[in-house]
């Protein structure tokens, strides 16, 4: 009979300023080499049971005893949470590092977890590039590579395409019969079939715990896994439907993120009162297609290079109105306090108030499966993964919009919750508003009037195409909001800041790591301190031919020089202003204490020269190396500090959290922003002074989500290994 690896004994949590228990005198066993399935509806409890088991959430009272001798690894329900490093092959690497194993088998190890996840073809991508789907193979990937005796995994499929799935659960079966035990959070039948054990929580108490069979011959508890079954809806009856009109339609839709084609001739066409199912892989471009549409991204003029020729991409998007989209990152939708006041943030903005305001966020919280009743005064950040994309959804209801968007709205929910939202959707179509809906799930794109399949960012099937005559010329043509230009550049600085754009044949991107960094700053510190003005103009040709050589071309680096040129100018105001003349010289003019001699001028020309030579150094460095050349070279220049017992380890981590922590709050930040733009926050962005007026409801938001992150991350760490 196989040993207990872990006994949990009469626990008791909850979360600070919440009333409820989270989880409620739960008791239970598991064996060496088992396959349980933690079950429950959102909010039940299974995620805080199993923060407490891995030692992340300590237990009001109760025990929890593990096996001192087995690794237990957790695969988190967000997974962007659990991504340290900016690299996808150095983040699968972080756990190994971490284990002190000898650089081959750091190698193997990596190689070995990004091919079981299918994601090796992208070891060189940044982590803030990848979709939702991706960035939760990737995590897994991670926690894989530490080769963990016990691996927990909260709702760690539920964002993954059907084959990538099929995968995934094909690992755990053989990761299962090698001796490893498995815990999976989850309230998904397909996974609970894997399992040979069933504990089942609701309200935080335990409700069963036995053999999976013994389970599944409880009708209530197949409804927690199942719900009600879904119709099937012939693809026929909407194009038998009479009275057809068009509310949307998208025109020659193409666009490239970073010169990579995402979308290529995406055409289609949506009928008023019809639901959509929008299906493909992760990473085919559904996402972008919906915020596209919802004119959070522009498409518009996009330059398209030939080898003799230059063209402009157009696409052109009417609708009988905008729509409004509710996100996939519903985390990052919610902004207010609490769930009440965040789902009256767009009417409020509409101007709506008073009963008809509070009559308003009702319906809508109601008819989102998150009742006003229960949720209303609840605290946002206190809701479960669920829970916080269903009150994300109602806060796209109370705005009231004839086109309605939905990116992945039913990911990570139950299988009630999940049944709620998607009949949700078909009442809508039913008071005659048009709604879209992306998924991976087939018995949801089967739900739906109609199917467009996507594929590498190009539509390969649409079960029910718009017939041209169905097309009136009612519709408006629908232009990007005015805020899309802030969401395009914290898109440029999130990847200017994650990767190296110079081409791989530059000279410098061929030196070892630390020989890079050392005449970096050798340049970068001589810039700054020479004087004369001979010097600081041989100075600025060098580090012209050290740009020139890391790959930076001369063009940006002249445009760089343009965008700073304002500020060194005042600068040098006061430079002219403060700088004592030489005593007898020559004064150009005079005027109080404003005085312009020989000195001056040299002196500011000088530093202005200086200035030019190290913004050059600074750019040919940031594109010649790459965060892992960095850190890499860091590694190797400070590696004797450790013969000396100096904690190296700690300063390249905070310098790995740094490289992912900056993107991540961009990336953050965007969410927001989207967010605020769909919810009317933003308004309409004009000047300098526009920016910081929209800018402002920003900040507490990000205040918030950061503090959150940086608990998320310090987690990561814990759970990778790093002590």
């Amino acid at each position: 009979m196989n040993s207990t690896v872990i006994s949990v004994k009469n626990i008791k949590f909850k979360y600070p300023q919440s009333p409820k228990y989270a989880v409620e005198n739960v008791s239970f066993d598991i064996k060496k080499g088992s396959y349980t399935a933690i079950v429950g509806y959102n909010g039940s409890g299974k995620s805080s049971l199993a923060r407490i088991i891995c030692g992340l959430e300590n237990q009001e009272s109760g025990s929890v005893e593990i096996e001192p001798s087995l690794r237990i690894g957790m695969v988190f329900q967000s997974p962007k949470n659990q991504i340290v490093s900016g690299i996808v092959s150095r983040d699968t690497a972080f756990g190994p590092q971490n284990l002190k194993l000898n650089k081959s088998e750091i190698e193997l190890r990596t190689i070995e977890s990004l091919n079981v996840v299918q994601m090796l073809d992208r070891a060189e991508s940044s982590t803030s590039a990848l979709s939702l789907g991706q960035t939760q193979k990737i995590a897994l990937s991670g926690m894989i590579a530490l080769r963990p005796e016990i691996l927990i995994l909260d709702e760690a499929l539920s964002m993954l395409d059907p084959l990538s799935r099929q995968d995934i659960l094909e690992f755990l079966r053989y990761w299962h019969k090698a001796g490893n035990t498995i815990i999976q959070i989850t309230h998904d039948m397909e996974v609970v079939n894997e399992a040979e054990y069933v504990i089942g929580i609701e309200r935080g108490k335990k409700i069963f715990e036995g053999k999976r069979d013994d389970f599944l011959k409880i009708p209530q508890n197949l409804l927690i896994l199942k719900g009600p079954e879904l119709e099937k809806c012939p693809k026929s009856l909407l194009a038998q439907k009479s009275n057809k009109k068009v509310s949307f339609k998208v025109e020659n839709l193409n666009y490239s993120y970073d010169k990579n084609p995402t979308l290529q001739n995406v055409n289609f066409s949506l009928y008023q009162g019809s639901l959509t199912a929008i299906t493909g892989p992760s990473g085919s471009g559904k996402s972008t297609i919906l915020e596209i549409c919802s004119g959070l991204i522009s498409a518009k003029n996009q330059e398209k290079t030939g080898e003799n020729q230059k063209t402009l991409q157009t696409c052109k998007i009417q609708g009988i109105s905008r729509p409004s989209m509710a996100q996939q990152n519903a985390a990052a939708a919610l902004f207010e306090t609490f769930a009440a006041d965040d789902v009256a943030f767009g009417p409020l903005n509409k101007g709506v108030k008073g009963k008809k305001l509070k009559e308003l966020v009702k319906n809508s919280m109601d008819l989102a499966a998150i009742p006003f009743d229960d949720f209303g005064e609840r605290q946002t950040f206190s809701l479960s993964g669920g829970e916080q994309r269903r009150l994300s959804i109602a806060g796209i209801l109370a705005l009231d919009s004839d086109i309605i968007f939905f990116d992945e709205p039913t990911a990570g929910l139950d299988s009630m919750a999940r049944y709620k939202v998607l009949t949700m959707m078909k009442e809508l179509t039913k008071s005659g508003k048009t709604v879209l809906f992306s998924t991976h799930k087939e018995d949801e794109a089967e739900y739906a009037d109609r199917e467009i399949k996507i594929q590498k960012g190009s539509i390969i099937e649409d079960s029910c195409p718009v017939k041209e005559d169905d097309i009136e010329d009612n519709l408006e043509e629908l232009e990007s909001y005015s805020s899309a230009g802030m969401l395009k550049g914290l898109r440029n600085s999130q990847h200017f800041l994650q990767i190296s754009t110079t081409k791989k044949t530059a000279l410098i991107r061929k030196f070892f790591p630390w020989v890079k960094i050392l005449l970096f700053l050798t340049l970068f510190i001589t810039s700054m301190c020479i004087k004369s003005l001979p010097v600081c103009i041989a100075g600025l040709l060098i580090s012209f031919a050290y740009a020139h050589l890391s790959g930076f071309e001369f063009k940006k680096l002249m445009i760089t020089y343009l965008k700073i040129l304002p500020f060194l100018l005042i600068f040098s105001l006061f430079q002219m202003i403060f700088h004592p003349p030489i005593p007898g010289e020559i004064h150009f003019t005079e005027w109080r204490w404003f005085l312009v001699t020989p000195s001056k001028i040299i002196f500011v020309i000088a530093s202005l020269i200086r200035t030019f030579a190290s913004i050059s150094v600074f750019c040919g460095f940031f594109v010649s190396t790459p965060e892992y050349d960095l850190i890499d070279g860091l590694r190797g220049l400070l590696t004797p500090l450790t013969w000396i017992k100096i904690p190296v380890r700690y300063f390249i981590l905070i310098l790995e959290i740094i490289f992912r922590f900056i993107p991540l709050l961009i990336e953050e930040a965007s969410s927001i922003i989207k967010t605020q733009i769909i919810r009317g926050g933003m308004g309409k962005v004009k000047g300098a002074m526009g920016k910081i007026k929209a800018t402002m409801p920003l900040i507490i938001p990000m205040i918030i989500q950061t503090i959150k992150r940086s608990e998320a991350l310090a987690d990561a760490i814990t759970m990778r290994g790093f002590n």
